[in-house]
């Protein structure tokens, strides 16, 4: 009897993290514009089917989300992990492209992820590995375009009218950045025109809690209840605690980290708690005591998200409270299945909504502990299992809104698409080899 085991049952090893990121480089490539200004890459495997109105606000060509700026992004981590230059100059030739056909007007929409801050904040993460002066100084040019085009008036400051992090308040990040970059407070002073802006749509919960009243998703998504307040990270109060915690260890301002902690304080109390979890729900209803029975997982809107706001304001503060209930975020995905059930809240395999956010998650959570070392290893091996492969490279076949299941797409995108779940891979290889990578903003 043959002791030779067949591929079917070897088990994934950490040097397949990498090996896949390459395959998924080796698949972008083939998806790749050329132009005379540099390059760009397709959003999709599969374009030509028309999105919706939710996806063309994210996924376009130069957003972080699933354009060119966080695909060349997850170029430069493979470049920081096999030395290969052939990476970085894909990267720049992404950073001349977006250099070269930038207009101003593209600063309407100022989004760290969706909109022009996104740009600035991979341009000025290429300045930090080429030295190219002209990157840091577009980088620049945008954070004055992004307030040059903002609306002033007595609802402060705006621009597509919505101050979730994913939306216009991303720009907060990005102006923190520069603001550290030049040393010059102006930046510091825009970001706090945003901040001051969310306060105004703040909702007393109870003594000592708040949370943000940001949009109803229902006016994008019929089948959903109306009047449903979004609480978690990317659309909600805890993106919104996450912003005023890291503008608090920018300036020192305790109003705005006193504000932070009267959003957590919300989240803990909405939350749900299944012994030693607890997991926020996707919707609140102001007027009904039973929450709504759906629970993300993911980045967007689940424990991968939330925990990154908790654990900043666990850094900034050392409270056991904000440590513990980070504990609890990450107990919630294992006590759910993670990573080998697919809930109706864990669908993708992608950064905003599944398996590659949830890696992420894992591996800031193994500083804590080093078990979840071991469910980090878990979902990327998971990840790399369930990557479609053929002699192209590697992609994931998801429907990036779970309300259309039937909506496939290869999405090639950091959030969204192929690179998001590379990048994932990568950090968890580097985590485990020791080898210091470039990080996402979110997991600095």
């Amino acid at each position: 009897m043959s002791n030779v085991k067949i591929e079917l049952f070897k088990p994934v090893k950490t040097e397949e993290y990498l090996q896949a990121a390459i395959r998924v480089a080796d698949f972008i490539r083939k998806n790749e514009v050329i132009t005379p200004e540099g390059k760009y890459w397709k959003l999709g495997a599969t374009e030509g089917k028309e999105p919706d109105k939710a996806e063309v606000s994210f996924i376009h060509n130069r957003s972080l989300y699933a354009g060119a700026p966080g695909i060349a992004f997850f170029l430069l981590q493979l470049y920081d992990v096999t030395g290969d230059e052939s990476y970085l100059k894909d990267a720049v030739l992404a950073g001349d492209y977006l250099v070269a056909s930038y207009k101003e007007e593209y600063s309407k929409n100022p989004g760290v992820h969706s909109g022009a801050a996104g740009e600035g904040l991979f341009l000025k993460t290429l300045y930090d590995k080429t030295k190219d002066e002209k990157y840091i100084n577009h980088a620049i040019k945008i954070a004055e375009d992004i307030y040059a085009f903002g609306t002033k008036d007595e609802n402060g400051i705006h621009w597509e009218g919505f101050y979730d992090f994913m939306g216009d308040a991303g720009a907060v990040i990005y102006w923190l950045k520069i603001a550290d970059i030049t040393g010059d407070n102006k930046y510091i002073g825009y970001a706090k025109e945003v901040l001051d802006s969310i306060l105004k749509l703040s909702v007393n919960y109870d003594n000592e809690t708040t949370y943000w009243k940001l949009f109803d998703p229902s006016e994008y998504f019929g089948s959903l209840p109306k009047g449903g307040v979004v609480p978690n990270f990317a659309h909600g109060t805890a993106g919104v605690v996450y912003l005023f915690t890291k503008y608090y260890e920018a300036t020192g301002d305790e109003f705005y980290l006193e504000e932070a902690k009267k959003g957590f304080n919300f989240l803990e109390k909405i939350a749900i708690y299944d012994e030693d979890a607890a997991i926020v729900p996707y919707l609140y209803f102001e007027a009904d005591k039973k929450p709504y029975d759906v629970y993300y997982l993911g980045y967007c809107h689940g424990p991968s998200g939330d925990g990154i706001a908790v654990n900043e304001l666990y850094k900034v503060t050392k409270d056991e409270k904000y440590f513990d209930f980070f504990k609890k975020l990450s107990n919630a995905l294992i006590n759910a299945g993670v990573p080998d059930r697919r809930s109706s809240g864990y669908w993708n395999d992608c950064l905003c909504c599944g398996s590659a956010g949830v890696i992420y998650h894992f591996l800031t959570a193994s500083d804590i502990d080093d078990k979840y070392l071991t469910y980090a290893k878990r979902t990327a091996n998971k990840t790399v299992s369930d990557a479609y492969k053929d002699e192209d490279g590697y992609r994931w076949y998801n429907a990036w809104t779970r309300l259309k299941p039937w909506d496939v797409e290869a999405h090639l995108g950091l959030y969204v698409g192929a690179a998001g779940s590379a990048s994932a891979l990568l950090a968890a290889y580097a985590k485990i080899e020791g080898i210091e990578i470039t990080k996402l903003f979110e997991y600095e």
